[in-house]
């Protein structure tokens, strides 16, 4: 029986190319390359290489921007730092002003390419603000529960990796849910699953998880037939995330009508799947997602690579691909 057409969606923060990704994924999960695997890969829009040979870096995202959005990442780390601050730095160099840059390059009124963007608003930016510190806050609890923080005088201080994590996370996610990328983030993302046979499953991490479903939600993907959608280090639990999906359309969210199955795996170290349970979530159906509590043995609980090697996880993957 041939292997059934698989995308994989990537998280936040800077990835390899796309097919070194791609070859990368497929050698943890089926111990080889693959014909009939391919990702959606949206990162660059957001995290370019400095200038890439013969291109251009995209508008909004030159230099001066990357490395402002890198300082306060790397700022918000310090353990010194509380989660407020952290959060209005992230918030800041994030929607920061005069980095609007174009006709598509805010959020859209819509799914589509091409309408009319609009700037975050001071509500806007002040939402990003409140989740992004329940972010840092959780990132801390975390790495407290774990015995991964530093111990200094019976006070446990943050844990930098953990705030890195959520430090690129919240960036990115900002910037999709509040700020200007909304359409470049959800373009790769589209034409991966249009350009080739259409995917039977799906494999989405982090921030990919989100992007994937409001592509999904799509009117034009009605039609699509994903037997088994699996997500890893999954966000869409969170409240305020909630309430963004589908250019803010509301709660109740629906299951995507294309997916006909989808297990969640969850960590509980995990920083960004703040609610590790998605089956309460989504309807109609009720229930209808699967959650599954792993261990992540990757240094930091996020991790993409770390979760596709778990076992359970992996041979889902498999069984539903059909190898």
């Amino acid at each position: 029986m041939a292997a059934k057409p698989l995308v994989y969606v990537h998280g936040a923060g800077p990835q390899k190319p796309a097919g070194e990704l791609r070859d990368e994924l497929d050698q943890i999960v089926f111990g080889g390359k693959m014909t009939t695997t391919r990702v959606a890969h949206y990162a660059n829009v957001r995290w370019p290489v400095a200038a890439p040979i013969g291109g251009r870096v995209p508008a909004g995202v030159g230099p001066s921007r990357q490395a402002a959005r890198e300082k306060a990442i790397s700022s918000a780390a310090k353990p010194h730092v509380s989660p407020k601050d952290a959060a209005d730095k992230i918030v800041a160099a994030t929607l920061a002003p005069g980095s609007r840059t174009g006709p598509t390059a805010g959020r859209t009124s819509g799914t589509a390419a091409g309408k009319a963007s609009t700037s975050p608003t001071t509500a806007d930016a002040r939402e990003a603000a409140k989740l992004v510190e329940k972010l840092y806050r959780e990132a801390d609890r975390v790495a407290a529960r774990s015995k991964s923080g530093r111990q200094v005088g019976g006070i446990t201080f943050p844990d930098w990796v953990f705030r890195r994590v959520i430090g690129q996370f919240a960036s990115d996610v900002v910037d999709y849910l509040y700020g200007e990328f909304t359409e470049r983030m959800r373009a790769p993302v589209r034409k991966a699953l249009l350009n080739g046979p259409a995917p039977r499953v799906l494999v989405a991490h982090s921030l990919g998880t989100i992007i994937l479903y409001d592509v999904l939600s799509e009117p034009a993907f009605a039609g699509f037939d994903v037997q088994q959608l699996v997500t890893v280090g999954c966000p869409l639990g969170i409240g305020n995330v909630q309430n963004r999906l589908r250019d803010s359309a509301g709660r109740p969210n629906p299951v995507p009508g294309a997916v006909k199955a989808w297990t969640n795996f969850a960590d509980r170290f995990d920083p960004v799947a703040l609610d590790a349970t998605l089956r309460d979530e989504f309807t109609p159906p009720k229930n209808f997602a699967t959650d599954e509590e792993v261990n992540n043995p990757a240094k930091n609980n996020h991790d993409l690579t770390g979760y596709l090697a778990i076992e359970v996880v992996r041979s889902s993957i498999v069984a539903a691909v059909g190898q």
